[in-house]
């Protein structure tokens, strides 16, 4: 059964509306309300080069991962048309992953990290356990959408790695190679696993064929 651009547009334009717009609303007005600006929520062009090609190298393979995991917790698919596929694939990667690395990552770490730094604690204290916070609470949110516990673990799991990597940019605060990486295993979670899954489930009724041909 085929996933068509009007399937997927049915629920992109909602989702974009309902999440990614207030997303980027409540990051932009907490980087002026705050006066730190973009470069307080990680825009930067700061080294960019560098991310654009660590994020695609690292990236590929970390959607590979995703799909296979894809395949573990929701083996049902619908395959996308080709049009369908790059329309997904450029929300995915163009919209939704920036959006909520300049939400959760940009605002809410910061300010989870921020807030605990004002505590008698060490620096470094606050900083793991700023991160470790909005890592679970990002994780939870997935709930919201229905998402299964297992699929919730993979996701909370791949959202410290975002916040990790954007912590280990420093003072150079940039949410560029996190965004990377989120784009290309939400991809290959949600888009292209459809592809693996059907390209898997294809080999096996094609082995299935040959031995009762035998």
């Amino acid at each position: 059964k085929y996933n068509h651009v009007e399937d997927t547009w049915n629920w992109l334009w909602k989702d974009t509306l309902g999440r990614i717009v207030p997303f980027v609303a409540a990051t932009a007005i907490y980087a002026r309300a705050s006066g730190r600006g973009a470069h307080g929520v990680g825009c930067t062009r700061d080294g960019w080069a560098r991310d654009l090609v660590y994020g695609t190298m690292a990236g590929i393979p970390l959607a590979g991962i995703a799909a296979a995991f894809r395949g573990y917790v929701a083996p049902w698919y619908r395959l996308p048309t080709p049009a369908d596929q790059a329309l997904q694939s450029a929300f995915y990667l163009a919209v939704n992953a920036p959006a909520e690395e300049l939400f959760w990552r940009g605002m809410v770490q910061t300010l989870a990290i921020s807030g605990l730094r004002r505590l008698p604690m060490p620096e470094r204290n606050a900083t793991a356990l700023g991160w470790a916070m909005t890592t679970v609470v990002f994780g939870a949110y997935h709930r919201l959408g229905n998402w299964s516990w297992r699929a919730v673990g993979g996701v909370t799991v791949a959202g410290g790695l975002f916040g990790a990597v954007y912590l280990a940019t420093g003072k150079r605060r940039s949410l560029l190679l996190p965004t990377i990486l989120h784009g290309f295993m939400t991809a290959g979670f949600l888009s292209w696993g459809d592809v693996l899954l059907h390209r898997r489930n294809q080999h096996a009724k094609s082995k299935l064929t040959s031995r009762e041909s035998e």
